[in-house]
């Protein structure tokens, strides 16, 4: 079973309506929003870091903010988070860097949820492929994610 179809057994077990969109391949959030032609802050940001004690967890945000280390790594209760590896990334999640979803349980990862990406309509996330993006209520990714707030 793919990312993807785990992610639509996840959004259909919890009943939670969704969009799919098809575009060219797309690496940052700012092409993303772009090919979707709506603002960066609906895109999701889902990165995957390394605490200092060597545990990965996901760090879920507007696709138009950027990490503050320190912030981070507060909000996850550790000293220090950094990026993890491409490889350690595909390893773990199942796909490559820029193409996370948002969904902790689809790999045990602890999920870290920016509040102000709570409080959007709708945001939009790849599904662990490129050239595919989902769109969902803002609430039901809070929901399904059961992510802990930073």
């Amino acid at each position: 079973m793919t990312v993807e179809d785990k992610i639509i057994k996840i959004l259909k077990d919890n009943k939670i309506e969704y969009e799919v969109f098809e575009h060219e391949p797309v690496y940052t959030n700012p092409t993303m929003a772009e090919a979707l032609n709506i603002s960066e802050s609906e895109t999701v940001k889902s990165l995957v870091v390394m605490t200092k004690e060597k545990e990965m967890v996901v760090l879920v945000m507007p696709g138009d903010k950027r990490v503050e280390w320190k912030k981070a790594a507060a909000g996850v209760g550790t000293k220090k988070v950094s990026f993890a590896k491409p490889e350690q990334v595909l390893e773990k999640v199942g796909c490559e860097v820029g193409c996370v979803p948002p969904f902790g349980q689809l790999t045990e990862l602890p999920v870290f949820m920016d509040p102000e990406l709570a409080k959007k309509d709708y945001v939009y996330f790849n599904p662990g492929v490129h050239d595919k993006s989902y769109k969902i209520k803002a609430w039901d990714l809070k929901k399904v994610c059961s992510p802990k707030m930073m």
